[in-house]
């Protein structure tokens, strides 16, 4: 049997990259429109104490309402380090977003819920609602997805920068040891095979950073190991990043293929997969022979139920190992990312019996840094 793993976000995030859409929402607020509206303040010259102050750029638009002491707003503003205590200080300072990425009316509070995997089926939504508004349909699909570029090119600059900060003097043995871990005859639905090491690795990287490299490199010495940055990487011109939607199973989606505008479909993933070879080479994997699926820091939302369906429903998959996230309350999430799992599957019984149980699942083991 091979082994497929797949590595999500929280994979850079255990190792210290702030790479959450949570980090990224933050340094954009942060960097940009309050940075903007300190500067426009501090050299304002003919209303110095006006009681508001307006900032307005493609994507967003922000008004205090109250002047505040540039110096103390600033020093306040840098030293909030999550999205809930920006939020609260900016109800508190009177900061008042009049929308953020307006386009797709997403209010500021909404940032402290959303993950990745939101953020892209709300540009979904979108183009669903604007399809149906009968009016202007072509300009505003194409304002929709200029709005949508411009923030995938914030987001690349973002996380060029966040590389760049990697420590790579991580001990990579602990993960190493759960990659190249036998594959044990009671994880799978087939006991005929018996208890046996992974004959090939395939590292699925949805991450657009090289942080699982040195891993791969470790993994090789044990293992035929290879790496598929299957949504691209911020490091590779040829293989830019692929960042949208990417659920044809979704009844809206199949709506679009009646349509003429090809703006529907700028930002679906499976036309970015199409761009490299990167998808065939998984379906190539998938069909060599048997294989068990890894899962380490990836939500499994339904923004990549596509890719998944095929995955986890393909008949030579025959288990599905979660490393979950463990909490720092004693709390984990083995039981959400389950619920995120289900919706892949058509046929429920298959999906009970790939899933590796709780009691023989286990965190994902947290480097060294």
């Amino acid at each position: 049997m091979n082994r497929l793993i797949i590595i999500g976000n929280g994979f850079d995030l255990a190792h210290g990259l702030k790479t959450s859409y949570h980090d990224f929402i933050l340094y954009y607020l942060k960097d940009n429109c309050i940075k903007a509206i300190s500067e426009g303040i501090k050299n304002s010259r003919s209303q110095p104490h006006k009681e508001f102050y307006h900032y307005k750029n493609e994507l967003s638009e922000v008004t205090i309402e109250r002047f505040y002491d540039r110096l103390q707003l600033t020093q306040d503003i840098i030293n909030t380090s999550k999205i809930k205590d920006f939020v609260a200080l900016a109800d508190n300072r009177g900061i008042s977003f009049n929308y953020f990425f307006k386009i797709l009316e997403i209010g500021v509070h909404k940032f402290t819920e959303y993950n990745w995997v939101d953020f892209e089926i709300e540009y979904f939504k979108e183009l669903t609602r604007i399809k149906t508004t009968g009016v202007n349909i072509d300009k505003y699909i194409r304002e929709l997805n200029i709005h949508f570029d411009k923030f995938k090119a914030l987001l690349e600059s973002y996380l060029k920068e966040q590389q760049s900060l990697l420590n790579t003097t991580f001990d990579r043995k602990l993960l190493c040891d759960c990659f190249c871990e036998d594959i044990l005859d009671i994880d799978v639905d087939v006991k005929t095979i018996g208890t046996q090491p992974p004959k090939r690795l395939l590292f699925i990287n949805f991450n657009y950073t090289n942080t699982l490299e040195p891993y791969v490199e470790e993994c090789r010495k044990r293992i035929h190991s290879d790496i598929n940055y299957i949504h691209g990487s911020v490091n590779d011109a040829n293989n830019p990043p692929i960042f949208g939607f990417g659920d044809e199973f979704d009844k809206r989606f199949k709506e679009f293929e009646d349509e003429g505008n090809n703006e529907l479909f700028k930002h679906i993933k499976s036309f970015g997969y199409l761009k490299t070879n990167n998808y065939s080479n998984l379906t190539r994997f998938l069909e060599i022979e048997p294989f068990q699926v890894q899962v380490y820091g990836h939500s499994c939302g339904l923004s990549d139920r596509t890719m998944f369906k095929e995955i986890f429903e393909h008949q030579n998959c025959l288990s599905i190992k979660l490393f979950y996230h463990q909490k720092e309350d004693g709390s984990d999430d083995y039981t959400e990312k389950t619920y995120e799992l289900y919706r892949h599957f058509t046929d429920k019984n298959s999906m009970r019996k790939k899933i590796v149980d709780k009691q023989k699942s286990s965190a994902m083991p947290q480097p060294i840094i």
